[in-house]
């Protein structure tokens, strides 16, 4: 991804910032998506231009519990990881206004599902299938879940985990090729939610609400 921002970037990130500051945008943000959408790398960004916290739940689990994510599934005790990603969920909602970057799978629970739609703004990052596919390979070394399967066997994965993310509020179609046409679509997205009732989104941010796509 390109991390340069051009004049127009700079003046959506300004516009969502002074909401930010004014109040408007009061709840945690919380990024859902599928493996290796860019939820990190947008949320430590979305964090710095609203000046909150970021969080990540892979990482808060790592640095809470001592262990690392591979750990849990090359020993196979994905459930035990799965019960103490729902506690990071529980714990990082509570903290007021953050930007929380979410494990792929957190929404496959459904009491986690049900407490971010009551805490946060969830939003789902969405990256089409077409375009991630053209990234397995860098995916498979990185990801612990994806090692082993065949492209049929992840892209069913993919389709599963889809379905969980209907519970977001908002969708927001992102690109895995610019960081900077990916920060500008989540931004956008974001300042015209806020906005309130008047014209839709642009067709640049191709943001729209969850379910409905």
């Amino acid at each position: 991804m390109d991390p340069g921002w051009s004049d127009r970037d700079e003046a959506v990130a300004a516009r969502l910032t002074a909401l930010a500051r004014s109040g408007m945008l009061n709840r945690p943000i919380a990024l859902a998506g599928f493996m290796g959408v860019g939820k990190t790398t947008l949320g430590r960004r979305l964090a710095e231009l609203l000046d909150r916290p970021f969080y990540d739940t892979d990482r808060y689990v790592e640095e809470t519990w001592g262990r690392c994510v591979d750990d849990f599934f090359a020993t196979g005790e994905e459930p035990e990881f799965r019960r103490l990603e729902a506690n990071a969920v529980a714990e990082l909602t509570r903290r007021g206004p953050a930007v929380i970057a979410l494990g792929g799978g957190v929404l496959l629970s459904q009491p986690s599902r049900l407490l971010l739609r009551e805490r946060s703004l969830l939003v789902h990052l969405h990256v089409p299938w077409s375009e991630l596919r053209e990234h397995l390979s860098e995916l498979v070394d990185t990801r612990p879940l994806l090692r082993g399967k065949s492209m049929a066997e992840i892209h069913q994965l993919y389709l599963q985990r889809l379905a969980t993310y209907r519970a977001a509020t908002l969708r927001v179609t992102v690109s895995r090729r610019s960081l900077a046409e990916a920060a500008t679509a989540l931004l956008e997205a974001l300042r015209a939610l806020e906005a309130g009732p008047g014209p839709a989104p642009s067709s640049t941010s191709r943001a729209r609400p969850a379910g409905l796509a």
